[in-house]
């Protein structure tokens, strides 16, 4: 590859870097073609790119950015996916590409500031994605509102209750 290729391809990695959510690094050693085609057209449908790079390219780039600290797991065949939407959707495919295809393996990720681990990996794929959870606070917090009024409409009702109570035994008070 010519040395200005190389610089373009650092600079490009090096503003991917910048720019993404969430990057996760995986081994891809033993994927055929067709395989790795169909890893990055579904990853694509999720805002994700699977890009193989070199690994001495790719150290290059993450120097000075928040990929540094990836540096020291960039060696045998990876392929970086970078994440520009949720990153859990993400985790999701490629944990299912991964139970697929055993050649597949995650190394490392970053997600935001924190380089995450295997296992925590693992996790993240194991949340529901970002709309469900969303979802599930707009339900939360439209059911507040209506809590609050029967909590109100309760203690209103107590009030009705007691003063019927007390207005009843006035009654048979003054008949008797």
């Amino acid at each position: 590859m010519e040395r200005a290729k190389k610089e373009m391809m650092v600079h490009e990695l090096r503003d991917k870097l910048q720019r993404v959510n969430s990057l996760f690094v995986t081994e891809y050693t033993g994927l055929n073609v067709e395989q790795m085609s169909r890893v990055r057209r579904e990853l694509r449908g999720a805002q994700a790119e699977f890009k193989v790079v070199k690994n001495t390219l790719m150290r290059i780039a993450a120097r000075g950015t928040r990929g540094e600290e990836l540096e020291k797991f960039f060696y045998g065949q990876n392929a970086i996916i970078s994440v520009y939407g949720d990153p859990v959707g993400v985790a999701k495919i490629l944990t299912g590409f991964m139970k697929e295809m055993p050649q597949l393996k995650f190394k490392v990720g970053l997600l935001g500031q924190r380089v995450i681990t295997g296992e925590e990996f693992q996790k993240l794929s194991q949340l529901p994605s970002r709309e469900i959870l969303l979802g599930s606070l707009v339900g939360l917090l439209g059911g507040m509102p209506v809590r609050l009024l029967f909590a109100l409409q309760w203690n209103l009702c107590r009030l009705l209750l007691t003063l019927n109570a007390i207005r009843s035994k006035k009654e048979n008070s003054k008949e008797a």
